[in-house]
């Protein structure tokens, strides 16, 4: 297991807090016949319910009992083994997501095709994505001049609690910008009570709102629904989804239009996929996001969103720029507002050779 750092180029605002660095570990195995793979462990402080120590201990007890696990030949078999580490080893969901990450770089390695196309159906070739906006006013515009060259055709703007002006102020910058058929999202960060994020976006209607995520401190059905009444916007879920009891009351209740899809926080590709299947069943459309990972877990996301075809819309991986490095060797470029999925076997990205290289161990997992 090799530790990593990024450094935020500027500070990030969420919901559970202001982040400058982002902490995880790169998994790494080798199989038998010569095959390399990697994945990522990187838990959120606020966002994941396991902290960075625990998920740690947690990823050497799962390395233990894979070491000499044969890699997994079809996607059910690997759901097998993600059960087990769950049902029976207790793995929490960033552990899980990092070696169903490895097992699936390995699987598709051994069989010559991406990760996306290993999971089967018709995976997309390019993702359509949106780009994010953070910061203060000046740090918006900043990002715009960078962002417009890309194309992009979504933009999403995190709003923190300083007051309805100030918020305003962002959103005006934006759509003076960019042009009308450019969409906008809001990420409110449950940030607002009931009245204040009523009081700010009805002042939006004009602006080409997509839809408001989390708006509410308290997302309570009732709540949402009459907000939704009140402002005439789609309601987005994104912390939410990770409180499973709270999220599927609201499911069931149609509080929501969009959720947001994070593996990281909810335990890999595979549970991933199944909750996407289930929302999409209930009308939903579901936008994948990364948790703020390295090259590594964006590009497994870049799959996950690959393999949801037509029931996703522009998905939140425009994340890397954030970042001083991104720790992988290639390029995921934004073009036209979409990004590629790698087309070379696995996840079909690689480490940089100025991390620690990983020691071998015979079998398959260190």
């Amino acid at each position: 297991m090799i530790d990593f750092e990024l450094t935020f180029r500027v500070p990030l605002i969420t919901a559970r807090g202001i982040f400058n660095r982002r902490k995880g570990i790169v998994v790494c195995g080798e199989t038998d016949d010569g095959f390399s793979g990697i994945g990522e462990i990187a838990p959120l402080n606020g966002f994941s319910r396991e902290s960075l120590p625990q998920a740690r201990r947690s990823a050497q007890h799962v390395a233990n009992y894979l070491g000499y696990t044969e890699v997994p030949e079809h996607p059910e078999a690997l759901a097998k083994v993600m059960g087990y580490l769950e049902d029976k080893l207790n793995t929490p969901p960033s552990v899980l997501f990092g070696f169903e990450m490895l097992l699936g770089d390995l699987a598709g390695k051994k069989a010559g095709l991406s990760l996306s196309n290993w999971f089967g159906g018709n995976p997309l070739s390019d993702v359509a994505v949106n780009a994010i906006l953070t910061g203060s006013l000046e740090d918006i515009n900043t990002q715009l001049v960078a962002k417009r060259a890309k194309d992009f055709q979504v933009f999403k703007i995190k709003i923190d609690a300083r007051g309805i002006k100030p918020a305003l102020d962002k959103i005006k910058a934006v759509r003076n910008i960019v042009a009308d058929d450019v969409m906008i999202r809001l990420d409110l960060n449950r940030g607002l009570d009931f009245e204040e994020a009523v009081g700010l976006l009805n002042q939006t209607k004009e602006f080409g709102i997509e839809y408001v995520e989390e708006p509410l401190k308290e997302p309570t059905t009732q709540g949402l629904m009459a907000l939704r009444e009140k402002t005439g916007l789609r309601i987005a879920l994104d912390e939410t989804v990770a409180e499973t009891e709270k999220f599927y009351d609201l499911l069931n209740s149609k509080a929501c239009d969009v959720i947001v899809v994070k593996p990281m926080v909810l335990g890999g590709i595979s549970k991933s996929a199944r909750l996407c299947e289930v929302s999409a069943a209930q009308g939903l459309k579901m936008v994948i996001t990364s948790t703020l990972e390295s090259g590594i877990g964006v590009t497994a996301c870049l799959h996950v969103a690959a393999m949801m075809g037509q029931h996703i819309l522009a998905s939140g991986l425009d994340t890397l720029d954030l970042f001083q490095d991104s720790i992988i060797n290639e390029d995921l470029p934004i073009v036209c507002g979409h990004m590629n999925v790698p087309e070379g076997a696995g996840l079909g990205v690689t480490l940089k050779d100025s991390l620690i290289p990983p020691v071998t161990v015979h079998g398959a997992l260190e």
